[in-house]
């Protein structure tokens, strides 16, 4: 190494054990994801995170001493990543007469990938598992708080805000539930294809519920 190397090498300040720590976590905690995306709920075990980490299980169960706590603190992690997704997505929706259509297009938009895909491979696992079931329960606010709160601030004025909070969740609803009954078609774009009837109507239903009062004479 030249004297240069050797400086900047020196220079270089080194990694805490908290740092290095944090670090180890979330190359976990993506791993976990990736597991879940690949074998399953089920096919999500210690070993399989680890290796996919590049990590002893040792090292694994430093951190996450049980496969609960890994999958607790996956849940944590996946909401918190989804939370950061749709508040940059619903960042965007700018004002007037085009805002309805935006937000309807932002929430599929938060829909589509990964993490969602993730997070529905948990939800069907939480109905017959508890533990993940409470689990689940307690960071449904951070993604659901994140929506309501824009969703509210959309409403036009002389619109009540619930309304709007209302529409946001009814959208959330028609939208996963129709991606969960794509998965199991062989038509991997059938979501795609059946989505611009659920955007028309959805459309419909928030342009006429969103419609700001007449005065009164």
């Amino acid at each position: 190494m030249s004297n240069t190397g050797q400086t900047i090498a020196k220079r270089r300040p080194r990694r805490t054990q908290e740092e290095r720590s944090a670090e180890t976590q979330q190359r976990v905690l993506a791993a976990t994801i990736e597991c879940l995306l690949e074998f399953g709920y089920g096919g999500t075990t210690t070993h399989r995170v680890a290796a996919r980490a590049g990590v002893t299980r040792g090292a694994l169960l430093h951190h996450f001493p049980s496969r609960t706590d890994l999958v607790a603190a996956a849940v944590r992690f996946l909401a918190v990543r989804r939370a950061e997704e749709a508040l940059a997505e619903f960042g965007r929706i700018g004002e007037g007469q085009h805002a309805i259509e935006q937000a309807i297009d932002l929430l599929w938009a938060v829909h589509q990938g990964p993490l969602f895909t993730a997070a529905i491979e948990l939800l069907v696992a939480a109905r017959t598992d508890p533990e993940l079931a409470a689990e689940m329960r307690k960071v449904e606010p951070i993604v659901l708080g994140t929506m309501t709160t824009t969703a509210a601030t959309l409403a036009p004025e002389g619109v009540d805000p619930q309304i709007a909070i209302e529409l946001a969740l009814t959208a959330k609803d028609a939208i996963q539930g129709m991606l969960v009954n794509c998965y199991a078609d062989a038509d991997r774009e059938r979501a795609q294809t059946r989505w611009p009837r659920l955007r028309r109507h959805l459309l419909s239903m928030m342009t006429a519920e969103l419609a700001v009062p007449a005065a009164a004479e």
